[in-house]
């Protein structure tokens, strides 16, 4: 697999108060080569505002309660207000979480989807089956697709991957992806909505290819769906959880992007584990 690369950076996005922390890159950048296309829409103007305590809070707990092998980004965004809070790194591979955004391209592109389409989609989002992600990545345009659905969202630090083949190396950021959730909940034809929703809340513990993807958001003990990602790359393990959590006070979109040495997977696990149970915490008593 190949570096990093530059084909489809876009930047700007849309939320009620951004506050960023200063970009650390999960990886070296490989330069691109020569041919560079950058991809993005004009910059939005946004009104800054303080962002609201408890999301600094789960943040800063997430980061703290980190192992030091760990490199994580987090994002928090409050779908009632739209206040957004992110920390840490900021471009991470995306493994499976590249399987949600090219749902999502499907759907608002209105494509004929046939009756194995739908189940291939409700495979690559319960069961991350990459079997079904490979099938939908050839038929529906995946590298381009990564390209509309970041550009047309300003999902912000989102780069198609290198070699068109490679969707788990899609580069992808917890803010971009507190974006895509916000398009889903409130902008997306509504049963198009419910379609990925209950997709992702029929999630199993043994994910298609037997991997326990119950960890991160999914390992905690409150009303959550989400997409997970795994990935082996050289001596690097990719851990991601990126979903909803629902309390009585409202949604809240939580992504968590890790990166660290190859381990055991229930240590591995367990890592990732502890800084959402830190996150979650925190918004259990705050909101």
């Amino acid at each position: 697999m190949s570096g990093f690369g530059r084909k489809a950076l876009v930047s700007g996005l849309v939320l009620a108060a951004v506050v960023l922390v200063a970009p650390t890159l999960a990886e070296p950048v490989t330069p691109a080569g020569s041919a560079v296309e950058v991809l993005a829409p004009p910059p939005i103007p946004v009104t800054p505002t303080p962002a609201p305590a408890y999301a600094q809070d789960m943040i800063a707990a997430g980061l703290n309660a980190a192992a030091k092998n760990l490199t994580v980004g987090a994002a928090v965004l409050d779908m009632t207000t739209g206040d957004l809070q992110v920390g840490g790194s900021t471009e991470f591979y995306s493994a499976s979480l590249s399987k949600l955004m090219l749902v999502v391209d499907m759907l608002d592109r209105d494509d004929d989807l046939s009756t194995s389409d739908e189940q291939w989609i409700s495979r690559a989002l319960s069961l991350s089956d990459d079997n079904a992600m490979n099938a939908l990545w050839s038929k529906f345009d995946g590298p381009d697709a990564m390209t509309r659905v970041a550009a047309s969202l300003g999902m912000t630090g989102t780069e198609t991957p290198d070699h068109p083949s490679q969707w788990g190396e899609t580069v992808v950021s917890p803010a971009g992806f507190a974006r895509l959730y916000q398009h889903i909940l409130s902008e997306m034809d509504e049963s198009d909505r419910d379609q990925i929703v209950e997709d992702l809340s029929a999630a199993q513990p043994a994910a298609a290819d037997g991997y326990h993807q119950f960890f991160g958001l999914l390992g905690q003990p409150a009303q959550v769906y989400a997409k997970q990602g795994w990935m082996y790359y050289g001596d690097k393990l990719y851990l991601h959880s990126a979903g909803v959590v629902h309390d009585d006070s409202g949604d809240y979109v939580v992504v968590l992007m890790t990166v660290q040495p190859v381990t055991a997977t229930t240590t591995a696990q367990a890592a990732v584990n502890n800084v959402a149970s830190a996150m979650l915490k925190v918004l259990a008593t705050t909101s």
